[in-house]
């Protein structure tokens, strides 16, 4: 029986393109657990199966491979970027160099997954950027809950109060507002604060969450849905 958790609220299956050229890898573990776990999901070796397929289909979610023999996935996430801002990217790679992670989600990508694959993590990863771009174009039932200002400067809860931020707080909350559900790399929060992520403490990031979460939690007394994910990032759920 098909897992439908993986199904957003219009309850179809989110559509996925699986770009992986290691045919046994891709037929045999990644397509028979994937369209188990509910999505709709096809497998292609090359860039341009991938092209091909999307003149006659639009795909919700891109699994991309970085190693293919056409073209090389960090420049496969950048053109399908362009082309859809709304494309949920997910690299699936041997490449785990902090380097190769920090290029891949430059190039667009949302997450960065390494080789070899924990499938449970590789399923999660894309329920959860589903969830997101699925539903993007449904319309959201009228309520209050935990938002930014039109502006981007304040925090707004869902009992109408405000909390305002410093600039990287800002800057910070931008990105993880932008997909929420949706866990963010480090790096990718950290490239938004500095502009050389080598030279900058990781433990001020870890500062900066914190602080945010105590000026929330003393300012309205609520707290804030900002969680950390062990070995990737943060997450918002809001």
């Amino acid at each position: 029986m098909t897992d439908a958790r993986a199904r957003g609220e219009t309850g179809r299956p989110p559509t996925l393109a699986v770009v992986e050229d290691d045919s046994v890898f891709r037929e045999e573990v990644l397509l028979p657990v994937l369209n188990q776990s509910g999505f709709a999901a096809v497998g292609m070796p090359r860039a341009l199966d991938l092209y091909r397929a999307m003149t006659l289909q639009a795909y919700d979610l891109v699994l991309l491979d970085i190693h293919l023999p056409d073209e090389d996935g960090f420049s496969i996430a950048s053109h399908l970027r362009r082309l859809s801002p709304r494309v949920g990217i997910v690299m699936l790679t041997g490449y785990a160099s902090s380097e190769d992670r920090m290029r891949g989600l430059r190039a667009g990508a949302d997450a960065y997954l390494p080789k070899p694959a924990d499938m449970e993590e590789v399923v999660a990863t894309l329920r959860n950027l589903s969830r997101w771009v699925v539903n993007d174009t449904e319309p959201a039932p009228p309520r209050m809950k935990w938002r930014l200002d039109e502006r981007g400067w304040s925090i707004l809860t869902p009992r109408g109060r405000e909390v305002e931020m410093s600039l990287a707080e800002r800057q910070v909350m931008a990105v993880l507002a932008a997909t929420p559900g949706v866990p963010v790399q480090r790096e990718t929060l950290i490239a938004k604060l500095v502009r050389n992520a080598y030279d900058f403490d990781p433990h001020r990031l870890e500062m900066l969450v914190h602080r945010l979460r105590k000026k929330c939690q003393q300012s309205t007394e609520e707290e804030l849905p900002l969680r950390s994910v062990r070995g990737i990032g943060y997450v918002l759920n809001w």
